[in-house]
């Protein structure tokens, strides 16, 4: 069984490590220090519930209705030009005071962009449900909740190292040039994940 658990661990972190729009957005309110750790408990929560979906049988959903990744990934690229055009926007008029951005970003805001990002973005459901979900097809009833245990260790592991290093060099991260660097990255790879998503919705 622990062989099975570490398979999980490990296949889950190779999917999750890459950067991607839900890592650099947990990394960069653990610098702001804006509810960090809720959000990766959000995101790892939400990655139980996908991984447990695919696991045990709902990859299906996805073979039977195709148009569902579609919009979804359509919906998604559409948010991600309109967050990368706000990350831009505060770039450029320098809006990085933390104090301020403190006072905006209320916990409703941080709770509907956590859901934006783990809900819109397609590559959860292909990595959670569909390649895990396939993978783990394989295995025998009693090894699945190993190998979901040992993927559920891997994503708290990793968004709650994510939090909590940017949370340890929020002192240098958060001064107003290093914040408009970091915005500009953000919006940069935003933008370029909405343009790979489009590609996908018109290819597919």
């Amino acid at each position: 069984m622990l062989s099975t658990y570490f398979t999980g661990l490990s296949l889950m972190a190779t999917l999750i490590m890459p950067i991607g729009m839900q890592n650099a957005f947990v990394l960069n309110q653990g610098i702001k220090r804006q509810y960090h750790l809720f959000v990766a408990s959000f995101c790892s929560v939400a990655d139980i519930l996908f991984m447990s979906i695919g696991v045990w049988g709902g990859g299906k959903i996805f073979n039977a209705y195709p148009w569902l990744l579609l919009g979804i990934g359509l919906i998604g690229s559409i948010f991600m030009l309109y967050y990368g055009f706000l990350c831009f926007k505060s770039a450029f008029k320098g809006e990085n005071n933390l104090k301020t951005d403190n006072k905006n970003r209320s916990f409703k805001a941080i709770v509907l962009a956590c859901c934006a990002f783990t809900i819109l973005n397609p590559h959860v459901y292909i990595d959670t449900i569909v390649i895990l979900g396939g993978f783990a097809a394989n295995l025998a009833p009693q090894e699945r909740p190993w190998f979901v245990f040992g993927g559920v260790s891997a994503s708290f592991i990793w968004f709650f190292s994510l939090a909590l290093l940017g949370q340890k060099l929020a002192p240098i991260l958060s001064k107003p040039r290093s914040q408009q660097i970091i915005d500009l990255v953000i919006g940069t790879m935003m933008w370029i994940l909405a343009v790979y998503l489009l590609h996908y919705v018109v290819t597919n």
